[in-house]
């Protein structure tokens, strides 16, 4: 099985990835908790955190947008019972503040207070919250699709895993504050995952590249001929004949538990965990 020739895709069903009440509730939250940190803690980690992952995931969402990894519908908002459709880029910036910002406060701000059993059940009645709103929601329609195999993807998980162990091996004095922060990432995105997914809000796709190509005639494809008996539409007139042609690559994979454990799994722990973890090493040592 080759990984970069297959196609494996997140899909997303529900209005989450186009609600954008839901992601300023989450963006004010999570600034929040960055100030709650400034003021009893003094320390501006979370504020520069949540700022610094918010901007560069910003970029990421558009980079994202533009080469068509992530398939997502217009952001909207609802207000006094109408909804609005936001700007483009301020969707995307709403999409990187959560996608970014939120999962890395999360992680610092409880990670750093795990053994205080206050923040502990703070921690779990904000899970308890996420599965409660997972729970009410009704629209199962697909809003976005996003392929995690893409070269450029693995290629920037890459380089986040070598900049991560070459930053905790400069500075192994960082090293428990960012196993904290990273397992509070995992443990809050895996009943987010779970419960989306059991819910039917989140699945996978997985396209088999096929050893040999098959062709699907289109049904109005011109079939007159010329005088040589050639077809109309072949390669050396007007209209290619291959334009009139479905090129079939790809067979779509009976999905299993395995596979669903496994790419959920990378998801959580590379592309949030080992992901977001960069984003301390970046701004904060």
């Amino acid at each position: 099985m080759n990984i970069l020739e297959n196609k494996y895709y997140i899909i997303r069903k529900g209005n989450f990835a186009t609600n954008g009440n839901t992601k300023i509730f989450y963006s004010i939250f999570s600034t929040i908790l960055c100030m709650d940190d400034y003021i009893n803690r003094n320390s501006k980690d979370c504020i520069f955190l949540l700022i610094g992952s918010t901007i560069i995931w910003s970029f990421v969402e558009l980079f994202l947008h533009i080469s068509k990894t992530r398939v997502i519908k217009p952001m909207y908002i609802t207000l006094f019972g109408g909804k609005q459709e936001l700007p483009q880029y301020l969707g995307i910036i709403l999409q990187g503040f959560q996608e970014g910002g939120l999962i890395t406060t999360l992680g610092l701000y409880f990670g750093d207070r795990l053994s205080d059993y206050r923040y502990l059940i703070f921690l779990h009645l904000f899970i308890l919250f996420i599965i409660s709103n997972i729970y009410i929601k009704k629209n199962t329609i697909k809003s976005s699709e996003r392929q995690i195999n893409t070269f450029s993807s693995v290629m920037l998980i890459g380089i986040a895993t070598i900049y991560n162990s070459i930053k905790i091996y400069q500075h192994p004095q960082h090293l428990y504050r960012q196993l904290t922060m990273f397992s509070s990432m995992v443990y809050i995105s895996s009943f987010w995952t779970f419960f989306a997914w059991y819910r039917g809000f989140r699945t996978i796709e997985i396209h088999l590249k096929k050893s040999s190509y098959s062709f699907i005639k289109n049904e109005n494809e011109n079939n007159n001929t010329d005088n040589n008996g050639n077809d109309g539409n072949d390669g050396n007139n007007g209209n290619n004949g291959n334009n009139n042609d479905n090129i079939v690559k790809y067979n779509i994979k009976k999905i299993t538990a395995f596979d669903i454990f496994i790419i959920f799994a990378y998801d959580i722990f590379f592309e949030i965990g080992v992901a977001y973890l960069f984003f301390y090493n970046l701004f904060l040592i």
